[in-house]
């Protein structure tokens, strides 16, 4: 039998998708790629089973509607993982969740070497139709899909012709897919719009201060960071390299002009690399689709340690909740809520670290709540979690200037922290600092002049 034979047999319905999930299981979906029409089946299957089914979801889309408050009473089993996204985070606030602060590059780690696990029992995600030769992709979001799919028991993949074929070396023979189910939907769901923070602009000149011609590139997920490049953090710049777990707004068309064009990479020289790219635009997704200038791969590949820090002069650029007086960066919750999660930051931070020539730039309005309070703080409180431990800590941006916190001291890092605080909060830093890195007896003028 052939492969379209093979594919016809494992097309179904999305009931026949969802009665793959058996009493007990897990479901399991990634980042990057709900299967829509598949999730009323399951949410409705998951009701026949008695609610004995746990789903585990990555930045679960409003496909998703288990997490939503308006079924908080079923006492659905559900839980996060990495990453939680604005649908998972209100079921973690809601404490209905539970939480995983796994890293995606080694997420897999436990279950192929470790026993017992929790198995991987059903695993649903998109993808696009078959190729010539019987193939899937993912229309430039493989994130960790692949790594599912061959793992798990079940997996149910909905077919959406419209993805768009950019280049990648994540595909999927229909022979490793138990369920294929054709997708209901006409188009990509819409993505949300978001504007940026009104110091994003600032932060964007300093950022572009940092940033040289001939380095490489990440930009993390978050409201600052992903509105730098169109808000002029290139301008100007040249031979700019990409290593980057998502690709955001406004870099595409960087690429397209050739501010961003990969010559001076040590590795993988002439290709940008990212497991996810946005297409905003049709123009756009032409030029990725006929270009040979980026490649999308697993995000196991992507956001490895090892493999950002073999990049010289690595330039990592994401966003804090707040940052403490020590270095300390906390980018996941609020309190011990989680609101983000862990995500890609910690190993682009300490990868790009350790690469030779490379810097850290951590991007953050100064204050929240208008003004009222301070995202530089005295010491961590309330539980936060801390994404990047102190010891890593680099470039500090936000809209009152850059610090600059490597090879530097307790005292000389909480002097360069509370000078780019907002203003109504430098005296209680500055009272913090005292309390914390002085003897009693030392003034005011000590702390200002170290």
């Amino acid at each position: 039998m052939g492969w379209r034979e093979d594919y016809e047999a494992r097309l179904t319905t999305a009931e026949g998708a969802a009665a793959l999930i058996q009493r007990g299981d897990t479901l399991f979906t990634p980042i990057g790629g709900d299967a829509w029409s598949v999730m009323p089946a399951a949410f409705r299957r998951i009701l026949e089973l008695d609610r004995r089914v746990k789903v585990r979801a990555v930045s679960a889309s409003a496909a998703q509607e288990w997490f939503s408050p308006e079924f908080a009473d079923l006492g659905l089993d559900l839980a996060a993982g990495i990453f939680a996204g604005a649908v998972g985070r209100v079921a973690l606030a809601d404490q209905r969740a539970d939480y995983y602060p796994d890293l995606f590059s080694n997420q897999f780690n436990v279950y192929d070497t470790r026993d017992p696990h929790e198995p991987i029992d059903v695993f649903a995600t998109s993808c696009s139709a078959p190729d010539d030769e019987g193939y899937v992709h993912f229309g430039g979001l493989p994130w960790h899909k692949a790594e599912f799919i061959r793992r798990a028991r079940s997996s149910i993949l909905e077919v959406c012709p419209w993805m768009p074929d950019i280049r990648t070396t994540v595909r999927v023979h229909v022979s490793e897919v138990t369920a294929f189910v054709p997708t209901l939907l006409d188009a990509r769901p819409p993505r949300g719009t978001r504007e940026p923070p009104v110091e994003a602009e600032a932060v964007a000149g300093f950022v572009l201060e940092i940033v040289q011609d001939g380095d490489t590139i990440q930009i993390g997920a978050g409201r600052t960071a992903t509105f730098l490049v169109p808000l002029g953090a290139f301008d100007g710049k040249r031979d700019l390299g990409w290593h980057s777990e998502i690709t955001p707004r406004g870099v595409v068309a960087k690429m397209m002009d050739g501010t961003i064009n990969n010559s001076r990479k040590t590795v993988d020289r002439g290709l940008g690399v990212t497991t996810s790219v946005a297409v905003p635009t049709p123009e756009e997704e032409q030029w990725l689709v006929e270009s040979d200038e980026l490649d999308t791969r697993s995000v196991l590949e992507v956001n490895s340690i090892t493999a950002v820090a073999a990049q010289e002069r690595m330039c990592a650029i994401n966003n804090a909740f707040t940052v403490d007086l020590t270095g300390q960066i906390c980018a996941e919750s609020l309190g011990t809520t989680v609101y983000n999660g862990t995500g890609g930051q910690p190993e682009f931070h300490i990868g790009a670290v350790i690469a030779p020539g490379g810097k850290a730039i951590t991007v953050l309005p100064s204050s929240a709540l208008d003004g009222t309070v301070s995202r530089i703080v005295g010491r961590i409180t309330d539980g936060a979690f801390v994404t990047v431990p102190r010891s890593f800590a680099d470039h500090v941006v936000t809209e009152h200037g850059v610090a600059r916190l490597a090879g530097k001291s307790q005292r000389q890092r909480a002097a360069e922290l509370i000078a780019i605080a907002h203003p109504d909060h430098r005296g209680e830093l500055e009272a913090a600092a005292r309390t914390q890195y002085y003897p009693s007896s030392v003034s005011r003028s000590v702390l200002e002049t170290d």
